[in-house]
């Protein structure tokens, strides 16, 4: 080691910096903002769609008869996948939902809508749920996708 590289050693460990600091508290999960994102959809219908959800946990947790298809998956190898899709589905609390996107359709008939869900904050596994809605509003499919968040 050459002088040079022992005295930045040694002042690092005397003296860290700040930006190692911030750094560091950088790679932590930070909690999803209170306030949802909305992209292409109003505060009153991402409103209306999680009372729509919520009803149908209702109804199912009543075994009330709920005609919506119902999926849910993740990485082969996830925990997650041993979870029923029912389960996954009405362990999710809707109302702490991160994003709501309307997804781009040419069908009037099938509307998707992507929600995320973040369980333990940004940057660590979450909920992708597309929710598409009949031409009635009524709830025609669910899809649950437990992902990895993007490295970036």
């Amino acid at each position: 080691m050459t002088i040079w590289q022992v005295v930045v050693v040694v002042g690092l460990f005397l003296h860290p910096s700040d930006a190692l600091a911030q750094s560091a508290q950088l790679a932590t999960a930070s909690a999803a903002p209170t306030k949802p994102h909305l992209q292409g959809l109003t505060e009153e219908e991402a409103a209306t769609l999680v009372r729509r959800l919520e009803d149908a946990q209702r109804r199912m947790t009543a075994n009330a008869f709920v005609p919506f298809d119902l999926l849910a998956g993740s990485m082969a190898s996830n925990a997650a996948t041993k979870i029923s899709s029912r389960k996954a589905f009405l362990d999710l609390p809707f109302q702490k939902v991160w994003s709501f996107t309307r997804v781009p359709t040419d069908n009037r008939l099938w509307q998707p809508i992507r929600l995320t869900y973040f369980p333990e904050g940004l940057g660590k596994w979450y909920w992708e749920i597309e929710v598409v809605l009949e031409n009635d509003r009524n709830i025609q499919r669910v899809t649950l996708l437990y992902k990895f968040p993007a490295p970036f």
